[in-house]
């Protein structure tokens, strides 16, 4: 019999990265063996389950509906009385069914009759302890009461690299959760048949050029790209740099249109691109056909970028920060994320060199599906 696997999905364009990671975990079942693919049973809305299934070719997918909804006047009103009277609810919204284990990143009502022991909840980062400027006070507050809970009453908690650990061990030293490293590896939807010269015809782009695909949040530090490209420009070479992702940050408002006035201060137009949120499929071959992936960021748990880039055997240039390193390891070439100069040095080199890269991504990605599937069992 197949184990039953419960997870929650939505279909996040603000924070694309968790919905890439929940596609890509599906995906990696299929490096097992078919007897050992588990029967993945996805908690959401009809509208976002059928944009899962567009989006993977997983043949063990079961849809059941995350029910969330308020309940009406009456409910309600004795379910505040109750509370107050016994600290209970009458009346509840839960999942009456099985699970062998459930995988977790948000708290959630409709699932609370999923017994501790099969829970396994996932904490991508703590840029909220590195960056808290980046967070309302209110959200910092969630994000810290969420981990401390989770430090306190969780069995088992999955992180995705090294670095995020050794946060966790500084942050919360008192934990009694069993944790557990998962480094998360990708799968690509087929994206090949789509022309590379209609692409770069459709964005303006040569056949040349560094490539930065990444949300617009602060911490992803476009910035140093973008002085990389004008310090290059004064030295008369003349690079184009394509950005996409979404434009928006809720925390952050302006951050995307200080980057693009600072191109046109600058006159930087024809050498920085913004291609806004693409698909992914031309995303990906975008990505493919370009010099040089470029991750400039300040912070990640584990990059994303970076997992498509190898998939797909491309050279990058990161920041020094050390989950970069960790992912990369010595097929990386690096810099400090606050140094552009550095950064241009590595662009020119690629330039001249069109460097190669060979990854063993398949032996990753059967990794990273035993990995996790092996952590059903004993729970």
């Amino acid at each position: 019999m197949k184990k039953k696997l419960g997870l929650i999905f939505s279909y996040d364009e603000q924070w694309i990265g968790g919905t890439y990671y929940t596609i890509n975990l599906i995906e990696s079942f299929l490096e097992l063996d078919e007897d050992q693919q588990p029967e993945v049973i996805v908690f959401s809305n009809e509208k976002d389950f059928n944009k899962l299934k567009d989006e993977t070719t997983y043949p063990f997918l079961k849809y059941e509906f995350l029910d969330e909804r308020p309940f009406g006047f009456f409910k309600t009103t004795l379910n505040k009385i109750s509370g107050k009277l016994w600290k209970k609810k009458l009346f509840n919204r839960r999942f009456k069914g099985a699970l062998d284990a459930l995988f977790l990143l948000q708290f959630c009502g409709y699932l609370e009759n999923i017994p501790m022991e099969k829970r396994m909840y996932w904490i991508p980062d703590f840029q909220d302890k590195h960056y808290p400027g980046f967070f309302t006070k209110e959200g910092l507050e969630k994000k810290d009461q969420k981990s401390k809970w989770i430090a306190e009453h969780a069995q088992t908690l999955i992180l995705s690299s090294n670095a995020v650990f050794e946060d966790w061990k500084t942050f919360y030293p008192k934990y009694k959760c069993n944790v557990k490293v998962v480094h998360f590896a990708v799968t690509h939807p087929q994206y090949d048949h789509i022309s590379i010269e209609e692409l770069r015809k459709k964005y303006h782009l040569p056949e040349n050029y560094f490539f930065a695909p990444n949300q617009f949040w602060a911490h992803k530090n476009q910035m140093v790209a973008i002085k990389a490209v004008e310090y290059l420009k004064q030295m008369g070479i003349n690079v184009v740099l394509a950005f996409s992702g979404k434009e928006n940050d809720n925390r952050n408002p302006g951050y995307t249109e200080m980057l693009k006035n600072y191109v046109i201060e600058k006159q930087l137009q024809e050498e920085v691109r913004f291609l806004g949120f693409l698909d992914r499929k031309e995303q990906l071959q975008l990505m493919k056909h370009a010099l040089t992936i470029i991750q400039p960021s300040k912070f990640e748990g584990w990059s994303t970028v970076i997992e498509d880039a190898m998939a797909m055997n491309q050279p990058v240039i990161a920041s020094s920060i050390d989950v970069n390193r960790e992912q990369l390891k010595e097929q990386g070439v690096y810099f400090d994320p606050e140094d552009f100069v550095s950064l241009s040095q590595k662009m020119v080199n690629d330039l001249k060199s069109k460097r190669q890269i060979v990854y063993n991504y398949k032996e990753k990605k059967k990794t990273f599906s035993t990995t996790f599937y092996h952590l059903i069992p004993k729970l």
